[in-house]
């Protein structure tokens, strides 16, 4: 009985790999859009490394493709203008969102439709527009710039903290005075109050005093 070595065996693992690889490959590239379906078109400001073929969901389930993308030159904006085919099942309300996004670890980009709500669906040939999320490079130039003020007004609170540590330091003198003169005063309160307490009648002997020297 004839054997085969074990490089025989792993060549052909390999060309199976290959043969499967090709398969997939083309099973992905082909989409046939004569079936039964419709197209609506949405107009972007981008499109974010979209291709044509890219898959389309609604509500996170995989309905259709991207036919066709164009550039649109209208009222002085350049846009783009996608022409997406949906299955026939596949209907969209009015006042549904979309938006590109990243599919997986790979960085495919699809087009995402969340339709929740809405009496009204659009029909076929409809022209909808979508929303660009923002840009992650303007985000990080935004938070690039946040910080740099943040870490401006740290400084300053710092050089403010360092002031006020000076004005203490020299001042210490006459704010263990103040402080002083402060406990003394309160301490006299207390005493006054606590004798009038004890002694109501000094009270209005000092009325009668008072009285009696504004009539001299």
């Amino acid at each position: 009985m004839k054997r085969f070595t074990n490089e025989f065996k792993v060549g052909i693992f390999v060309i199976l790999c290959i043969l499967g690889l090709l398969y997939l490959t083309y099973k992905s590239g082909k989409f046939n859009f004569s079936r039964e379906g419709y197209t609506v078109s949405v107009i972007f400001d981008k499109v974010m490394g979209l291709d044509t073929k890219a898959p389309v969901r609604l509500n996170g389930v995989e309905v259709g493709k991207v036919q066709d993308i164009k550039m649109l030159y209208d009222k002085g904006k350049t846009q783009v203008l996608l022409t997406l085919w949906l299955r026939k099942e596949a209907r969209i309300r009015e006042g549904a969102k979309i938006c590109i996004k990243t599919l997986g670890l790979m960085g495919e980009k699809y087009v995402d439709i969340e339709s929740f709500e809405g009496e009204k669906f659009i029909k076929p040939g409809d022209t909808l527009y979508g929303y660009t999320p923002p840009d992650l490079d303007k985000l990080m130039e935004e938070a690039d710039k946040i910080a740099k003020n943040v870490n401006s007004l740290l400084q300053e609170a710092k050089k403010l903290t360092e002031n006020l540590n000076g004005t203490v330091q020299e001042n210490r003198v006459a704010l263990h005075n103040i402080v002083k003169n402060l406990e003394s005063t309160s301490k006299n309160f207390e005493e006054f109050s606590e004798d009038i307490k004890r002694h109501p009648w000094k009270l209005l002997f000092r009325t009668k005093e008072k009285k009696t020297r504004r009539r001299r």
